[in-house]
């Protein structure tokens, strides 16, 4: 589905979207509705109805509102606000992240992490196939769902090994886990960014002069027994190429009046990577690396000081019309 006309966008915060699924007590988290909606603009259907998305995250219909006023805010905030800021992830120079948050090597905070990336990741291909259980992709496409089928998989019988308490986690194990789930997140990210190139080409041109593959959607993870998931484990840690290198240089910053997060990462055989974080939970992301984590931070502090305006968020209470 092409980018909307960007004058018709209006600004709007995760926070307030989060606190308007809230207020109308959606059934959908925000995070597998986010999912959703990146699907179903990424699908390879040229017929996507962002308003089905929206009333099929209340089970079919939407809530009933107080007044006309009230249900132009909900419908503002999700149409002409977050789904046309996510639309903004078919640009190839602007690829899609799945959201981060810093994650200890916790029992009960890798099975939430665990659950949430399960969840991200069938939200996806939810909206993807929207009522289809089988679809032509495009060759390239149908790859990385290939591969996000895998990492669904893992990611949803990691949840089932730590839901069991009697399991024994050792301390070390956690954090190798913690290592290979931010592995995994990036090559869902990697593969999740695949199939939206891939199908927006494949819209723009002549099907007839494309490879096309029948594809399915994935379900339920498959059975992974505790011998198997420690085996993969195992097997991942033994491979320091993508272990991720963090930046000392990562900090909360305030400046010009702007609180921002800038975080700064590379494995080894990247330089490094930019990530800001705005107050609204937005993630800013540069398409070109760094040779130095400096570089990257004097770049994170020239963007604040010369396009502020990128960086700040209405407040998460604030009226959006």
């Amino acid at each position: 589905m092409p980018p909307p006309n960007r004058g018709s966008w209006i600004r709007v915060s995760d926070q307030q979207v989060q606190a308007l699924l809230a207020r109308y007590q959606c059934p959908t988290p925000m995070h597998v509705l986010r999912m959703r909606f990146l699907g179903a603009m990424a699908s390879p259907r040229m017929q996507v109805s962002p308003l089905q998305r929206i009333t099929q995250a209340w089970g079919g219909k939407l809530p009933e509102f107080a007044s006309e006023a009230d249900a132009e805010e909900l419908l503002q905030a999700l149409l002409r606000g977050w789904w046309n800021r996510l639309s903004e992830h078919q640009n190839s120079r602007n690829p899609f992240h799945l959201p981060r948050t810093e994650v200890k090597p916790k029992r009960q905070a890798l099975l939430e992490l665990a659950q949430t990336r399960s969840q991200e990741l069938a939200g996806f291909v939810d909206g993807l196939f929207g009522d289809d259980e089988e679809m032509d992709m495009p060759e390239k496409a149908h790859e990385a769902l290939d591969v996000l089928a895998k990492i669904h998989s893992m990611f949803a019988s990691t949840v089932a090994l730590l839901e069991i308490e009697a399991s024994p986690a050792e301390h070390r194990e956690l954090i190798d886990l913690l290592r290979n789930f931010q592995k995994m997140t990036i090559t869902a990210d990697e593969e999740i960014n695949r199939i939206i190139q891939s199908c927006k080409r494949a819209r723009a041109q002549n099907i007839e002069n494309l490879t096309f593959v029948p594809s399915r959607r994935f379900t339920a993870a498959l059975e992974v027994g505790e011998d198997d998931e420690a085996e993969w484990i195992e097997e991942e840690d033994s491979d320091d190429d993508h272990v991720l290198i963090y930046s000392p240089l990562n900090q909360t910053l305030t400046r010009n009046g702007i609180t921002v997060e800038v975080h700064i990462y590379k494995d080894s055989e990247s330089d490094w990577i930019l990530e800001v974080v705005d107050a609204g939970k937005n993630f800013h992301v540069w398409d070109d690396q760094f040779k130095t984590d400096q570089q990257a931070f004097d770049e994170a502090m020239r963007a604040l000081d010369e396009e502020p305006l990128e960086f700040m968020e209405p407040a998460p209470d604030s009226k959006l019309n």
